[in-house]
């Protein structure tokens, strides 16, 4: 099997012979104008037609990848370990998460890897991927699911996602995603393609804190988003809705499912690539709107009138006021704020206002009123200083 995939032009209102006649029509509204969407194709193979349509210079590619690796050669007579920096860093959750962040001569080489994959292969992402994507965030993930006026949620968390990517998992995922699995067609393409991948590769895995292995999991998670996908949609009358956020998948629907069974389904459709990565079972969850449902750090729940919204919940709403406040008064008491303090409060309040901007202009409009003070000239005038 080959997946080719593609982005999604806007869906355009089809006008009716009536507005075409019409003299009073304005511009064609759109129906769905995001243009982060795409489509992802399932064939047996890549025609010769298809091929020209796609208009990929598959030697040029692996020209491509040679220079690259000419270019980088020195890099691989380093230990590996010397190239990176490597830090904890605590996780929301407790403990603490693995970063290796690489020295500035690798990072260099991985970033232009990364070009060479975005703007020459044009590499894409499953539509139902949201994570690390540009124009793309845990709010859009979430729309998804609020369009669909999902009531059921369940999460499911694959277990070293990035640590468990090895490059035998990438070459083979590669070699069914187009135009990569032309490029390792041929043997020379195959060992570029594998050269200039094992430059991303640390203790046998793709490590978290460089910038090409969120775009590599992308990649290669093409084939498992679409067979996800597809099984979804064989349920009938479910009207499933599936994202996944990296390791994080978020499956939804209008009623009530077996979760446990769902989970199942996903271990089979993992297993049928011989993923190396498996379902964090601690991690799942399954409730509906009306009760407590975070996703991705926000919370999805029935308003008064039973529709479903988005919000940050009650904690993270307190948890600003309160920051807030200290930094009012902290700079109206002559002990302003580190820089990179006001700029986590301007983070968090763009946050907050992203997702919620009602209710954020209410908590800083309040703020503002009770001190008698300018909030947003505040923080704007000490991140300026």
């Amino acid at each position: 099997m080959v997946y080719i995939t593609v982005k999604q032009p806007p869906m355009y209102h089809q006008m009716t012979l009536d507005e075409l006649l019409s003299d009073s029509y304005g511009p064609v509204p759109t129906l769905n104008p995001n243009l982060t969407n795409t489509r992802t194709y399932e064939l047996d193979r890549v025609s010769e037609y298809m091929a020209r349509k796609l208009r990929f210079n598959i030697p040029g590619l692996i020209n491509r990848l040679k220079q690259f690796n000419l270019m980088t050669d020195s890099l691989r007579a380093v230990p590996r370990h010397d190239l990176y920096r490597e830090f904890k860093i605590p996780k929301k959750s407790g403990g603490w998460r693995d970063i290796s962040a690489p020295q500035p001569q690798l990072m260099d080489a991985l970033r232009m890897l990364k070009d060479i994959f975005e703007n020459d292969f044009r590499a894409l992402y499953h539509t139902s991927a949201f994570a690390y994507i540009r124009k793309r965030s845990t709010l859009d993930a979430m729309k998804r699911h609020q369009d669909n006026e999902s009531r059921w949620y369940a999460k499911y968390d694959l277990h070293n996602f990035f640590g468990s990517t090895t490059l035998e998992f990438i070459l083979k995922m590669l070699s069914m995603i187009y135009p990569f699995s032309e490029v390792m067609n041929c043997e020379e393409g195959k060992r570029e393609l594998t050269k200039a991948i094992e430059l991303a590769i640390l203790d046998g895995g793709l490590p978290q804190g460089t910038p090409i292995s969120p775009m590599i999991t992308n990649i290669i998670m093409i084939p498992v988003d679409y067979k996800l996908s597809n099984m979804l949609r064989s349920y009938e009358r479910q009207n499933f809705v599936y994202t996944r956020y990296a390791d994080d998948f978020q499956i939804s629907s209008k009623y009530d499912f077996n979760y446990r069974e769902i989970e199942s389904a996903i271990k089979q459709v993992l297993a049928s690539f011989g993923a190396p990565f498996t379902i964090n079972e601690k991690k799942t969850r399954y409730g509906s709107s009306s009760g407590r449902n975070f996703n991705l750090g926000l919370m999805l729940c029935k308003d008064q009138d039973g529709k479903v919204r988005i919000t940050v919940g009650h904690e993270k709403k307190r948890i600003f006021r309160a920051k807030l406040s200290s930094f009012i008064l902290d700079t109206k008491n002559g002990r302003p704020w580190d820089l990179h303090d006001v700029q986590v409060l301007e983070g968090y309040r763009n946050y907050l206002h992203m997702i919620e901007p009602d209710a954020a202009d209410k908590i800083i409009l309040k703020a503002g009123e009770k001190y008698n003070v300018n909030v947003k000239l505040l923080i704007q005038s000490q991140l300026q200083a």
